[in-house]
């Protein structure tokens, strides 16, 4: 048997194993009218019929027209049984003084049931609060290296619409394109993963996202996600179609794409070098990009901004082999799961990136982690809202 509908099976048995233990231990203790255990079963013999559904069209020659329809269904399904599961695991608990000939306790039982309400909410504000309301980071970056007349000089920088996901909807990208040009920005960079899998999502985006207007213009490059590695393509020469439609479709918008290509900003006589590489990036993430290809003298005396899509970039090519002083990337979204209180934040996807969100510094040289505009998977934004980072450089003699 295969991996993927192993997990598939495993999980559906489990959260079956779930709702009984809830029914045992809540519902025919607390809830005896027989209107209320049919609601229950029948709610989740619904749900694991869906979700088998669902894993079969994932499963088979998924062409994404329905993509939207599985995205949100996934999006209930788990909203249902994360707070079931947070439940179960917890009020487990309860259970260990029996192994001491003591009687049970309900302790686990109240702190499950109160994570299982802060799960549930948690899920439902990310999906229709933190998923539609950007938010503007602003960061400063001082260098020794910048030429005077760049001092103050603005750039907003975004990432990962993953267009797909917004169907026919163009509202949202509309007010998000709205907030970039308030900024009034001198330089607007993409640092990929425009669509989700397809060029043809971009389209209807584009009277939307040709808006987009900076002094010294906007400026892209590619994401994994750019490719089209993740459709199954009848042939070779179709996935070589769809990479120039997306590359097309971005020259129509008036976004430069920097495809392992460098260019100069000059303001007077002084310059600062902008570079973009294509996706670079770890297994299982395809590498298309070269750094030696796109700026060959990597270690002259020019300021240096480098959009590069994966942040894993930087620690593996950028700070051993050149002296680039300010890398911007995206990649990550933070799982769209983030918690930060004050100065201190968590993202699971801390566990697979050691530069995941925000600011990173080292001997004076700088890497930003844009988390991401879109989603993946699942319609969710947990304390990680659409990002629009606004970057002001200051000169430091």
């Amino acid at each position: 048997m295969k991996l993927l509908p192993l997990v598939f099976i495993l999980l559906l048995l489990f959260n079956v194993g779930v709702d009984y233990y809830i029914y045992r231990r809540i519902i025919l203790r607390w809830m005896s009218r027989f209107s209320i255990r049919m609601i229950f079963w029948g709610s989740s013999i619904l749900l694991q019929l869906g979700f088998l559904f669902m894993s079969i069209i994932i499963k088979s020659n998924f062409d994404g027209r329905h993509s939207w329809a599985v995205m949100w269904f996934l999006f209930i399904y788990f909203t249902v049984y994360m707070p079931r599961i947070g439940y179960f695991i917890v009020s487990l608990f309860d259970y260990l003084p029996l192994l001491f000939k003591r009687k049970k306790n309900w302790i686990g039982s109240i702190i499950g049931g109160i994570l299982g309400m802060y799960v549930f909410g948690a899920m439902l504000w990310g999906a229709f609060y933190d998923r539609t309301h950007p938010i503007v980071h602003e960061v400063v970056i001082n260098s020794e290296k910048l030429p005077a007349s760049f001092d103050g000089y603005k750039i907003v920088q975004f990432s990962d619409t993953h267009l797909e996901n917004y169907g026919r909807d163009t509202a949202f990208i509309s007010r998000f394109v709205d907030e970039i040009n308030a900024l009034q920005p001198d330089l607007i960079l993409f640092t990929g993963d425009l669509v989700n899998r397809r060029a043809s999502e971009l389209p209807r985006f584009m009277p939307v996202l040709s808006r987009l207007k900076a002094h010294d213009g906007v400026w892209s490059v590619l994401g994994n996600h750019d490719y089209g590695d993740y459709v199954r393509w009848p042939n070779p020469l179709d996935k070589v179609k769809n990479l120039e439609s997306l590359k097309e479709g971005q020259r129509s918008m008036g976004w430069n794409l920097l495809n392992n290509q460098s260019v100069y900003l000059r303001r007077g006589n002084d310059s600062i070098a902008l570079i973009g590489v294509e996706n670079w990036s770890k297994p299982p993430f395809p590498r298309y990009g070269d750094l030696h290809k796109a700026y060959p003298d990597l270690e002259d005396e020019y300021f240096k901004i480098l959009m590069t899509h994966d942040p894993t970039h930087w620690q593996a090519e950028v700070l051993p082999e050149t002296n680039i002083d300010l890398t911007l990337s995206g990649h990550t979204h933070a799982m769209q799961i983030k918690q930060h209180l004050g100065q201190w934040k968590y993202s699971p996807a801390g566990m697979k990136y050691p530069e995941w969100g925000g600011l990173y510094e080292k001997e004076n040289r700088y890497l930003y982690v844009n988390e991401g505009t879109g989603y993946v998977l699942l319609p969710i934004r947990i304390g990680t809202q659409p990002d629009i980072t606004f970057i002001t450089l200051k000169s430091v003699k």
